[in-house]
């Protein structure tokens, strides 16, 4: 069964509308944020400098593609947009009275495929690695140059901010033969990308990937896509134990009913 407000003792009406109110006010503040965060690192070039070595100095070609070689930068501007359609969406409910279908059920999609699996590798593995050594992910000349709190924008708060979403707001997961691939498929596209900068900008957007052979790197790119299904397992995971077993599975629910009328 879906979580429902008495489960917490509180009345289901004014428990609707707190939370009705808590979405908005989380919209508009989560977008504001990544808003100010990513404009202020495309007018002073903050991410740019993240091609720096740890020891002084720019790799050579480190300015190909500039920030949009960054999967950390790309999620947060993913993470911006979405949360701009969904201050979009809480207007237009406010204006017309009900929920734009077709809007949510992109945002629903994106949600569940992208953003939640692709924030989860981005805070996940850059921690990790910070914590065996950070001059191999984000170099100690890198704290002189880029604010502490825009750090923390781009690594830290991700995961949160979408699991208070979740918490907030209903997203309906699509089956997994359907969302899976589409989780694949957006990770396999980035491997794909940063091996395309390699080959034109001479140089590897993360450090540590210039220690490993050919068969190292096939590896972490098998190991990096695995991670991202589970991490798309696990979101499904959260919003079944939120929600209810309801919301996700769209397809498979669609396709035993046709059986069942068929029968």
């Amino acid at each position: 069964m879906a979580l429902k407000p008495n489960n917490f003792g509180r009345p289901s009406n004014a428990w609707s509308c707190t939370m009705a109110s808590g979405k908005v006010v989380h919209h508009l503040v989560v977008f504001i944020v990544l808003f100010t965060a990513n404009y202020h690192d495309f007018v002073e070039g903050f991410s740019s400098n993240l091609s720096f070595k740890s020891g002084g100095g720019e790799r050579k070609g480190a300015s190909y593609a500039g920030q949009w070689k960054y999967l950390s930068i790309l999620v947060s501007v993913a993470q911006t947009v979405f949360f701009g359609s969904c201050v979009l969406s809480d207007l237009l409910e406010a204006i017309l009275g009900r929920k734009p279908n077709v809007l949510k059920a992109i945002q629903d999609y994106l949600f569940g495929v992208l953003l939640f699996p692709m924030a989860m590798m981005v805070q996940c593995l850059f921690w990790a690695l910070y914590a065996v050594d950070r001059e191999l992910v984000y170099p100690s000349a890198l704290d002189a140059v880029i604010p502490n709190w825009l750090n923390h924008v781009w690594h830290t708060a991700v995961v949160p901010v979408l699991l208070l979403e979740m918490y907030l707001v209903r997203r309906n997961y699509q089956a997994r033969s359907t969302a899976l691939p589409g989780t694949v498929f957006f990770g396999a596209a980035y491997l794909i990308w940063i091996r395309i900068v390699a080959h034109y900008g001479g140089f590897w957007v993360y450090p540590f990937l210039e220690v490993m052979g050919p068969i190292e790197t096939a590896i972490f790119n098998m190991a990096g896509v695995g991670m991202l299904c589970v991490f798309y397992l696990i979101g499904e995971y959260v919003n079944t134990k939120l929600w209810g077993r309801d919301t996700f599975e769209v397809s498979s629910t669609k396709s035993r009913k046709k059986s069942n009328k068929s029968a």
